[in-house]
């Protein structure tokens, strides 16, 4: 009997396996077959029948006292179960968490930041009844409510309310967060969120260190910020009571930039300093709400800058995206950002990825640092070097992972890998080819920290940038080239169609871009994605070709990981030529490739590369005639 059972567990698995080796031959972890055996993801890379996420409705206000930094909230949140499972707990996200004592870090924070009980919940109800202690579980940046008497069946809803503050972290250090001056903040990660419950892990588990950033369900938000006198508010979503707020020259200015193709400043700082701005001399509660989007952040002041202006991102119907700059007066680069913003998103729209931007509004705040969140960015001054790259890269972020909704957590290089991609290509278009940042994969190729990026990023900490953003973005600068624009093209806008407000996978990338290419992309996933090794050309030599008085130089193949030939040839009659062949020439292992010169032409001097083609060992890059 024990033979038998093991016979037979042996031979489901052996069933099992053939069932995943008959749809990829790219290594499928257990835990990614289940969506697929369950039906909620295809194998063609869409959406599985069976598809299902939850989501959340917040209704929250708040507001922050500048003189103690306190922010203090209240939310009442609507959570859905639409998974087929009952749930018997729901998890919140206490993000700020990260600074209470005890939590788990990735790196040091300001000791004066940190707080003994991190996040004071003031009241906890669930479904209108208080939430004893004995039902909470608070662990690293997690609040479980347990629901053991009460579990939360499928195709139903439930309903949190919190009460909660914190003290703002005044640190330099605090991670993607500013009190960037006394009366200035960039406020994200701040109020209690529920967790992802998914249909690959169910509960996200991972909690925020301060290094891998997002995993959010799509939700809507309606929310109210309240601030002192003489304060502006920046959010994510569309501010809904300008009018009540503003004074008729300053809303009739900022009405005007919903439409205007040229920046306006809807107001300076010597303006808010010098008062009329606002209606009221008291306090203002400023009202925004955004539909579908995976999280909320805002900014405020009572000096900064405000430029703004719009853009059409829809030909067909004509829609146009806000942009806006909130800034110091001292960062004299901002007053290019507007400007950068509206005709990279313009480039975004049209060009790469080639998809209208899906938001109405777009905000870059002048904070500390260089990172995204839903229609609103903290963009450290760069001056004084252009803003661009950098205003570039963390709008593109509106794509990857906040409109598709990637599980940054766990796989970076689908949304960083893009961004850095984005980053470069849209950069170099707009400043006429002297802006635009390759990310330096070749000089940690093939090391220790050169981690494949299908290694979760939540298990990397020295090896996270590079599995994150510098091999990823040379592999998609590679797959631009494999495949050209139109037919790459072709390919994201069909992830971007099929996966737009979800949440895609690596097999739901991987498999819709074999389907949409039309081709076998498998042989190209799996070194850059899946191996260890590096990419590295060489020329080895120049011999003489078959054909009568012709001359071919040999390209080898010294590493695992297939990039395009591109050589550029010095002829000895003073001409030039160039020869280009994409990674494919790699793709049935060969190891070396004969490019044949013109017949007469004697090579003088041969170079081999291009600036977005990494080459591990380029020594042998370079040939000349002795």
């Amino acid at each position: 009997m024990k033979f038998f059972r093991f016979t037979l567990l042996l031979t489901l698995s052996i069933i099992s396996t053939w069932r995943v080796a008959s749809q990829t031959s790219l290594f499928v972890p257990r835990n990614y077959q289940k969506p697929y055996e369950k039906g909620t993801r295809s194998w063609d890379g869409a959406p599985g029948p069976n598809y299902w996420q939850n989501r959340s409705s917040y209704k929250i206000q708040a507001s922050i006292d500048p003189k103690t930094r306190r922010l203090s909230g209240e939310e009442t949140v609507t959570y859905y179960n639409n998974s087929p499972d009952t749930l018997k707990s729901i998890r919140f996200k206490l993000q700020h968490d990260r600074y209470r004592k005890g939590a788990l870090r990735s790196n040091d924070v300001t000791p004066s930041d940190v707080e003994d009980g991190g996040t004071l919940i003031e009241a906890l109800a669930y479904n209108g009844k208080p939430v004893d202690e004995k039902n909470r579980r608070r662990f690293a940046t997690f609040l479980d409510i347990v629901l053991k008497d009460n579990p939360l069946a499928p195709k139903t809803s439930a309903t949190i309310s919190v009460k909660w503050s914190y003290i703002l972290p005044l640190g330099e250090d605090a991670a993607r967060e500013c009190v960037c001056d006394s009366t200035s903040y960039f406020v994200p990660y701040w109020y209690p969120q529920v967790a992802v419950y998914d249909d690959i892990n169910g509960w996200a588990s991972f909690p925020y260190t301060g290094t891998q950033e997002f995993y959010h369900d799509f939700s809507d938000y309606d929310v109210t910020i309240s601030m002192p006198a003489g304060f502006q508010v920046w959010a994510t979503g569309e501010w809904q009571n300008a009018s009540e707020i503003l004074t008729p020259t300053y809303l009739d200015r900022w009405k005007k930039a919903q439409t205007s193709n040229d920046v306006i400043a809807v107001f300076k700082e010597n303006e808010l300093r010098a008062g009329g701005v606002y209606q009221k001399s008291g306090s203002n509660a400023f009202r925004f709400k955004a539909t579908d989007v995976p999280d909320f952040a805002f900014g405020t002041s009572d000096h900064y800058n405000w430029d703004a202006v719009s853009v059409v991102v829809d030909d067909r119907s004509g829609r146009r995206t806000f942009v806006s700059a909130a800034y110091h007066s001292k960062s004299t680069d901002y007053p290019q950002v507007a400007r950068i913003g509206a005709d990279g998103i313009r480039l975004m729209s049209t060009y790469l990825p080639g998809y209208p931007f899906p938001y109405p509004v777009m905000t870059v705040f002048n904070g500390n640092d260089g990172m995204e969140y839903p229609m609103m960015c903290n963009d450290v001054s760069t001056a004084p070097e252009s803003p661009m790259t950098l205003t570039i890269h963390e709008i593109s972020h509106t794509y990857f992972p906040f409109m598709m909704g990637i599980n940054e957590q766990d796989h970076a290089w689908m949304d960083e890998g893009w961004a850095a991609f984005f980053d470069y290509l849209l950069s170099d278009s707009l400043s006429n080819h002297t802006l635009g940042r390759v990310r330096n994969y070749a000089a940690i190729a093939g090391t220790e920290d050169d981690v494949p990026p299908m290694v979760r990023a939540r298990n990397l900490s020295s090896a996270y940038r590079n599995a994150s953003y510098q091999r990823p973005q040379s592999a998609y600068f590679t797959l631009l080239d494999l495949l050209g624009y139109e037919k790459f093209h072709q390919c994201m806008t069909t992830y971007m169609d099929r996966w737009k407000g979800k949440h895609p996978a690596p097999f739901d990338f991987f498999q819709t871009w074999n389907q949409a290419s039309g081709q076998n992309l498998d042989w190209f996933w799996r070194p850059w994605f899946f191996d260890w090794g590096y990419p590295d050309l060489g020329i080895q030599g120049v011999v003489g070709a078959e054909a009568a008085n012709s001359q071919a130089v040999m390209i080898g193949r010294n590493g695992n990981i297939p990039v395009p030939i591109h050589l550029v040839v010095e002829y000895t009659d003073g001409t030039s030529g160039v020869f280009h062949q994409t990674a494919a020439v790699w793709k049935d292992g060969k190891q070396s490739f004969k490019i044949l010169l013109p017949q007469g032409k004697q090579p003088k001097k041969l170079k081999l590369g291009a600036t977005t083609i990494p080459d591990a060992a380029p020594k042998d890059n370079l040939w000349e005639k002795s």
